[in-house]
């Protein structure tokens, strides 16, 4: 047996883990969201191109990370988050730094869903790893820790990448993040662990066993039975409305700072840190609140209220104080919604697929992240402004708060706490 000593360095794995976790997707998000709204205005200068093929390129990444994900969540459950995590951390640097080889919208689409490929395996196979090494009563404290790591990597590219882009070009911004990320292969190799079992250990936190067993399911539950339940269906709509209305503003708002409102860039590429810094407090706060008044409420007030911080995006214009007020509180709120529906999975569905079902969840985020950037980019060249499209967003922010309220917990799954 595994001697557990050599494991705890005065806390326990999981911890390690978590940090090892925080770091990857601290890489994966500056690169998916951060790099992007921050360098696209340069991009669409430099490489001559029209706010909709601005789109197509983000959508390259989102239709490969759709069609991924799913696989990410299956090959999590049987072979593990480490060798997932490792493996696809290669594809995610490597495909960041030919972004910045990129000459023709063509290349940069097709660079940049190598990328989709690798980030696939970040989010989803962390989550679950997470979620094994934390017990029931501490699981909404890591899952919005590890959210934070997301804030806190976009976030920073808001401060460290203009700073690149007017000393260099925006190529450099991303031959730098493509080296990170393949630095972190080395990392999660030597950190990760898939379950505490492995080395000795429990699960840090509370709680007799996270979910009980749904009966009405089988112990290695298909794909098939999974879909014909109506929560999975309400969760994945709604996940697909919110992954709309967030990705509608969150895509664009550099853009929209900088070509239609005619903010200075550097002051326009801020709103991504505020974005990211405020989405660290709200991921935490609301993942600790949905512990105590569950997730579906959470949710429910999380989409409803994002929708109102949209239209207040809309309607304050260029005044940079209410301005970035508005986008204080869509950060807020943004920051919650993937740690809640990776929550959810775990909570809606038994343990034994977990992975499984947050990563079919995961297509449906991908579709409005697929559909999203075209949309939008296409809407503001037809219209001549972002302002139409992102009140679509607003709306189908609307319609995810409405349909999650549906929700209903089956008798099956009990929290089991002492």
């Amino acid at each position: 047996m595994t001697d557990p000593k050599k494991y705890t360095l005065g806390m326990h794995w999981g911890w390690v883990v978590l940090g090892a976790s925080f770091i990857t997707l601290f890489i994966n998000y500056s690169i998916r969201i951060g790099a992007y709204p921050i360098l696209l205005p340069e991009m669409i200068k430099d490489l001559h191109m029209s706010k909709t093929q601005a789109g197509i390129i983000k959508s390259a990444f989102s239709i490969t990370y759709l069609l991924f994900a799913p696989l990410m969540g299956w090959l999590t459950d049987r072979i593990g988050g480490r060798k997932v995590i490792s493996f696809f951390c290669l594809l995610l640097g490597g495909g960041a730094f030919l972004m910045g080889e990129a000459e023709t919208f063509t290349t940069a689409s097709i660079f940049f869903s190598i990328v989709g490929i690798g980030s696939a395996a970040m989010w989803v196979p962390a989550a679950a790893l997470i979620q094994r090494w934390f017990g029931v009563r501490k699981r909404g404290l890591a899952l919005g820790i590890l959210n934070a790591s997301a804030g806190a990597g976009f976030g920073m590219m808001g401060l460290i990448l203009p700073t690149i882009v007017m000393r260099n070009s925006w190529r450099y911004g991303w031959f730098s993040l493509g080296i990170a990320g393949m630095i972190l292969l080395l990392l999660n190799w030597l950190l990760l662990r898939d379950k505490p079992e492995e080395i000795g250990l429990s699960p840090w936190g509370g709680g007799v066993d996270e979910v009980g067993e749904d009966l009405s399911f089988s112990k290695k539950l298909s794909y098939i039975e999974m879909m014909k339940g109506s929560r999975f269906w309400i969760i994945g709509i709604s996940y697909l409305a919110i992954s709309y209305g967030s990705y509608s503003v969150l895509d664009f708002i550099v853009t929209y700072g900088t070509m239609e409102l005619k903010i200075p860039y550097p002051i326009s590429s801020l709103f991504i840190t505020i974005i990211a810094f405020s989405g660290v407090i709200g991921g935490i706060v609301w993942m600790i609140l949905s512990d105590t008044i569950g997730r579906k409420k959470s949710l429910v007030i999380i989409y409803l209220l994002l929708a109102a911080s949209i239209l207040f995006i809309i309607f304050v214009g260029n005044q940079v104080l209410p301005l970035m007020v508005g986008i204080g509180g869509f950060g807020f709120l943004y920051g919650a919604i993937f740690p809640m529906v990776a929550a959810c999975s775990r909570d809606y569905f038994p343990k034994e697929v977990a992975g499984t079902a947050l990563g079919l969840l995961t297509i449906f985020y991908g579709l409005g992240a697929m559909m999203t950037p075209i949309l939008t980019g296409y809407m503001a060249d037809v219209t001549g402004t972002f302002q139409w499209p992102f009140g679509v967003g607003a709306f189908a922010s609307l319609f995810a708060g409405f349909l999650i309220g549906f929700l209903k917990r089956p008798k099956g799954l009990i929290r089991q706490e002492d």
